[in-house]
């Protein structure tokens, strides 16, 4: 354990307790079957799994936070979680598709929509943080501002689509740009 504590920063030990649960609830989820582990033990794993890879952002962002990081380097740090799972499924993806198809899968909407919620999830653990600091009476940064970049990655996907959307009547980043691409670039 004292290994632990003299070799990984305070800002990054949460976000790497996000990343170790996510990784062993990954493995009971995924394999648990193998060796007869009960369903509601691997249901379990899968809602564990879920949590870390929906909120392990933010998680790890007030982490690093509260261990002394400033705006931008928690931020860094809270992404960490959300771009290692987003490699796992760019590699789940080449796996079963094959290495160019696996990989503009992993590059399509879907995708920079989880990052653009990944983001608002930073910004809202990053609102409920900047509250508590206010609330308690310590310094903290402006409350809104930074509550506020970090929701423009998502609206400015939302208003790509919307436009995409409302003026050409297509799907530009999920589905219909997603078949698009596959059809010029892939086959």
């Amino acid at each position: 354990m004292n290994f632990i504590l003299k070799n990984i920063p305070s800002q990054w030990r949460v976000a790497y307790g996000v990343i170790f649960t996510a990784i062993i609830m990954t493995v009971i989820y995924d394999y648990g079957w193998h060796i007869d582990l009960p369903l509601a033990l691997r249901n379990l794993s899968g809602l564990i799994l879920f949590t870390c890879i929906m909120f392990g952002a933010g998680i790890s962002y007030v982490g690093a936070r509260i261990n002394g990081s400033d705006f931008s380097q928690a931020i860094k740090i809270g992404l960490i979680v959300p771009f290692i799972w987003y490699i796992k499924e760019i590699m789940v993806a080449m796996n079963f598709y094959g290495f160019a198809a696996g990989l503009y899968a992993g590059l399509q909407g879907p995708y920079l929509f989880y990052f653009g919620m990944m983001f608002m999830m930073i910004a809202m653990f990053n609102l409920f943080y900047q509250l508590t600091l206010k609330i308690l009476k310590k310094p903290s940064d402006k409350l809104l501002k930074p509550t506020v970049l970090l929701f423009l990655p998502t609206l400015v996907l939302g208003g790509v689509e919307g436009i995409g959307l409302a003026v050409f009547g297509v799907d530009v980043l999920v589905f219909q740009g997603f078949l698009a691409g596959y059809r010029t670039f892939i086959l």
